[in-house]
């Protein structure tokens, strides 16, 4: 039977007891798994509301509800057969550096084949799937078709991923300017939530573009975290102190975001940048507390007092 109800262009093709397992939301491991190798974990009806990571129910609507002897394959239990080790990948929250290596016994010409039919045949999850592997597992070799999914990665909101893999598959700076262009329709919200993009290319040009691209009002955090991961150095987050708003909220927030703390944004945690420029700890403190007086607005005053109380945390270069 074909079940359409959370997806119409891209139905469920199951027998009728896994379709009212489905609808019930009682799949049973091996089910969910297969089901979101093929469609990805993040429609409706397979979504992380319903299943663990391993596709145990979370709330199934049926009493006789059971995983014995239905359980979901594991990572090395994929990891002799490419096409398993992709479908292990595609269920996954998210890939781990141990998923990544298991394709090490296998060929790159053979990983690309097979990522390039998912992603011909697959949905805007499978696209994101097929980009990340391509940015951790292949490399150079998939330029070619990495550059050939910018377009489809814009218009289906995976700008992000496509980034990290143009970062790591594309010559510089091939991939930066590419992502410059997707971001220049964009305004407020969407600016800001594209942006995040840049944070792969680690390079000083993004701190060009931050400078003519920041608002004048409500600058978030996120202009600070995207300068933080953009080889900000010292001299730089002076000269933007110094010239005042918005720039100077930008340099608070980049600065904060190089000493880790609870609500750590995952891109911070895996990149873990740090402040370039041959940085003095008295001369920092010494400049936001000037700054703080000429400043008094309750985010400028506890943004510095945060910093100062953590600089022996600061992660500096």
């Amino acid at each position: 039977m074909e079940i359409d109800d959370d997806a119409p262009q891209e139905p469920y093709r199951v027998c009728r007891g896994c379709g009212d397992r489905l609808r019930r939301r009682a799949l049973r491991p091996i089910e969910w798994f297969n089901l979101a190798a093929v469609h990805g974990w993040s429609s409706f009806l397979l979504h992380d509301d319903f299943y663990d990571q391993d596709g145990s129910a979370s709330q199934p609507e049926a009493s006789d509800y059971t995983t014995d002897g239905m359980e979901a394959p594991t990572l090395e239990m994929c990891a002799g057969s490419l096409d398993r080790l992709i479908d292990y990948c595609i269920t996954r929250w998210r890939i781990e550096p141990t998923d990544f290596v298991a394709f090490g016994r296998f060929a790159t010409n053979d990983i690309l084949a097979g990522i390039q039919e998912r992603a011909e045949t697959g949905n805007r999850h499978i696209l994101k799937t097929t980009l990340e592997l391509s940015a951790n597992v292949i490399g150079s070799p998939a330029a070619p078709w990495v550059r050939a999914q910018f377009e489809r990665a814009s218009h289906d909101s995976v700008l992000f991923t496509w980034a990290e893999a143009a970062a790591r598959c594309l010559p510089r700076p091939e991939g930066l300017h590419m992502t410059f262009d997707a971001l220049k329709p964009l305004r407020g919200r969407d600016l800001q939530n594209g942006m995040a993009a840049l944070s792969w290319f680690r390079s000083a040009e993004v701190l060009d573009w931050i400078e003519a691209n920041a608002p004048s009002a409500n600058v978030s955090d996120s202009w600070g975290r995207l300068a933080s991961l953009s080889d900000l150095d010292w001299t730089r987050a002076q000269d933007w102190l110094a010239k005042g708003r918005p720039h100077s909220l930008v340099a608070l927030d980049a600065l904060a975001s190089y000493i880790p703390h609870r609500g750590h944004a995952p891109i911070l945690k895996r990149i873990n940048p740090a402040l370039k420029g041959g940085v003095d700890r008295t001369a920092i403190e010494r400049t936001l507390q000037s700054y703080a007086s000429d400043d008094d607005a309750p985010r400028v005053v506890a943004r510095c007092k945060f910093i100062i109380s953590n600089l022996d945390k600061l992660h500096v270069q």
